[in-house]
């Protein structure tokens, strides 16, 4: 317990310019589309390896293969962060969310 007349620590923080701890959907909601950016990433990977290189990004090498990554990544990470994904992060977290009201209450043990 917080003696009176002293600041939280979510008080400091704020009066410091520091941003609020993320709330449990927040948290959710990130790790949610994180997994659908990974997962959107790694289907771009393989889609890759079935085309034959445009030259757009050099003839050959490690060069290329970084462009490369590096764009699918920019399309991943814009599509993701807004919300023009799959869907896959709004399912997973309704899933999350159905498991959480399904689970028992948790009582404190005897004693």
């Amino acid at each position: 317990m917080i003696p009176q007349g002293l600041p939280t620590v979510d008080a400091l923080a704020q009066a410091q310019g520091a941003k609020p701890l993320p709330s449990q959907d927040e948290k959710t909601d990130k790790a949610a589309r994180q997994f659908e950016g990974l997962l959107m990433g790694l289907l771009f990977q393989t889609m890759r390896k079935t085309v034959q290189p445009s030259g757009l990004f050099g003839d050959s090498g490690q060069s290329r293969s970084t462009y490369e990554y590096l764009m699918d990544q920019a399309v991943v990470d814009r599509a993701v962060t807004s919300g023009h994904g799959w869907g896959l992060a709004d399912r997973i977290k309704a899933s999350w969310a159905q498991q959480k009201l399904g689970e028992p209450k948790k009582e404190p043990p005897p004693g």
